[in-house]
């Protein structure tokens, strides 16, 4: 019978549910790997940038018409927008990924807590400032998809997610309110340009001949991504259904500031 180790199944968990959310699933992965199971610290990156693949895969399939028109060129200003965003991730995330590798192996103990911490603020912060606007600057565009522009600056935007912390869907989300993108418009987009970022720094992964953990199978990988497929799937209705409800920078900021506390005994 094909099972999980206990500690694959909460890293899977982790992500499915946490992606979504304004919350970095990969500083949490990270996280929750680093302090709890014998992973070498040159290897966890990798691992948690194949977690993204299950997640990945949900997106298809919760728009499957969305994709068959970009893949059949119907929508091609979609395409077109989605095109740029990835190109301009590209521009941020390739340097911060090949200094992550050469450099992630040298943080020593508390102090990836701590830096995963104050990323995590940085996220909080950021998720707060849209709250601040006035009724007037909250008025946003129609339902039509990001402009040009926005779909640049958001994609530079998504790059900076790499940093383990750094919320992905909480950076290209206020991103994209902050230009005035109507919130549905954006979860949708932002949902939408997660899948090439991905498949592309997977792709990177293994031009790079990056290698899993010697403790994750080919069986393991695949029933990890299994699990994260279903519970991301699950965890995007959620957010459908409760984001105009929740204020998840707070939640953020609490999490922030439980890593910056595991990460004290650094400094004493």
């Amino acid at each position: 019978m094909l099972t999980l180790e206990l500690w694959q199944l909460i890293v899977a968990l982790i992500q499915g549910f946490v992606e979504w959310l304004p919350i970095s699933s990969e500083g949490q992965a990270v996280l929750f790997i680093y302090n709890f199971t014998s992973v070498a610290p040159s290897e966890i990156l990798t691992l948690v940038i194949w977690l993204h693949l299950g997640t990945a895969l949900a997106v298809i399939v919760r728009y499957p018409r969305t994709i068959l028109d970009l893949l059949t060129l119907r929508d091609r200003v979609l395409l077109k927008r989605l095109i740029i965003a990835t190109l301009a991730t590209a521009i941020t995330a390739v340097p911060l990924y090949f200094y992550l590798k050469s450099s992630f192996s040298t943080i020593q103990g508390e102090m990836l807590n701590v830096l995963v911490g104050v990323l995590l603020l940085v996220t909080a912060v950021v998720l707060y400032l849209p709250t601040r606007r006035t009724e007037e600057s909250q008025e946003m565009s129609d339902s039509q998809e990001p402009t040009d522009q926005q779909s640049l600056i958001t994609g530079l935007a998504q790059g900076l997610a790499v940093l383990p912390g750094l919320s992905r869907s909480g950076i290209t989300m206020s991103t994209l309110l902050f230009q005035r993108v109507e919130k549905e418009t954006a979860l949708r987009f932002s949902f939408l340009m997660s899948v090439p970022a991905v498949l592309a720094i997977v792709l990177l992964e293994t031009i790079t001949g990056a290698s899993l953990p010697a403790s994750v199978s080919t069986v393991d990988l695949v029933l990890i991504e299994g699990v994260v497929f279903i519970v991301g799937l699950a965890s995007m209705e959620f957010l459908l259904r409760l984001a105009r409800a929740v204020s998840f920078w707070k939640l953020c900021l609490v999490l922030a500031l439980i890593s910056i506390v595991f990460g004290i005994p650094a400094f004493l």
